[in-house]
């Protein structure tokens, strides 16, 4: 039987240019063992190839895991892309809701935010995921999408006016008598019209919402602080392991990549089934006059602390004001 220190020494010289990890050689170990509690003994032999491939597929993956949950998701985006034209900027415009069923399959939803938006003519989009395979639908397939804004239905050609030009698009729509009337602007509040007196009144309702937004920043570090306790990495890990699977995802070039920054404050911790988690705000914004270039807006990722894995990335314009 090999020993342990004499595969540690074969794997270093072998495999030198990878990371042997106490993590990993523990995770190595423990699958070795769990394996040679059956009668039938496995070849040493066998122990180190499967221990190398191992090792080789995770530094080809530059340590890069994406959950399943993920990966649907990525199969319908590609779907929709494939089938209607809709990229990344015009997917933005929709909520994307997974649903993963007991027999292996999912089921993606694209619906339009209800609010402010002709969620009528854009209608909702369905992926069904099944081994790899995605079958998209649209509820307005069928529908007429020509004629501009006027269309019955809204394709690539409105969904872009929308994503890029959403102001002037929306107002359009108004005044073509598309859209129902906006809701009346709230009446002001009297105590902010004319002079302005800082009243006792005013400082202590000031006081109140500092006061607030201190617990709250301390219940979301506080939760942070959990997460990184429960977990394998800390958020400086999880930060540079998001950022690699942004620009990995998006083909992000060397100035994209200079410019793509986390924004810390906006961190939080999530926890399902006891599984540490956080959620990571990404910015990208590459010129300094505002205006938009691709690929610019937010990317939120969320990653597992327990794990590594990459759960989700969503990626907003914010064009529209739905970022």
């Amino acid at each position: 039987m090999m020993k342990k220190n004499e595969f540690q020494t074969i794997v270093d010289q072998n495999l030198s240019s990878l990371v042997w990890d106490e993590h990993r050689r523990a995770r190595v170990w423990h699958a070795i063992d769990k394996e040679e509690r059956p009668v039938r003994k496995l070849s040493t032999t066998f122990i180190l190839v499967a221990a190398i491939l191992c090792l080789s597929m995770t530094a080809l993956a530059a340590g890069l895991m994406f959950s399943p949950e993920y990966e649907t998701g990525k199969i319908a985006d590609q779907a929709l892309l494939k089938m209607y034209g809709l990229n990344a900027e015009v997917l933005s415009l929709f909520r994307r809701e997974i649903i993963e069923h007991d027999d292996g399959t999912a089921t993606v939803t694209y619906s339009p935010p209800e609010a402010d938006f002709p969620a009528a003519q854009m209608g909702s989009y369905t992926v069904q995921v099944e081994r790899g395979k995605a079958t998209a639908s649209w509820s307005n397939d069928g529908k007429e999408t020509s004629g501009g804004l006027m269309a019955e239905a809204f394709g690539t050609e409105q969904l872009t006016m929308l994503t890029y030009d959403y102001a002037n698009t929306m107002q359009l729509l108004y005044d073509a008598g598309l859209l129902a009337p906006r809701s009346p602007i709230a009446t002001p509040n009297p105590r902010l019209q004319g002079e302005i007196v800082w009243t006792e009144e005013d400082q202590a309702e000031a006081d109140t919402a500092l006061e607030q937004a201190k617990l709250a920043d301390e219940q979301r570090l506080a939760g942070i602080a959990k997460a990184e306790a429960m977990g394998i990495m800390n958020v400086q890990e999880a930060v540079e392991l998001a950022k690699k699977a942004i620009v990995q995802e998006y083909v992000l070039n060397a100035d994209q990549q200079k410019k793509l920054c986390c924004e810390p404050d906006s961190t939080v911790a999530l926890f399902d089934d006891n599984q540490p988690a956080l959620n990571l705000l990404f910015w990208l914004w590459q010129k300094e006059d505002g205006s938009f270039t691709e690929k610019d807006g937010s990317y939120w990722v969320t990653i597992n602390l327990s794990t590594g894995m990459i759960d989700q990335i969503l990626y907003e314009t914010g064009l529209a004001g739905n970022g």
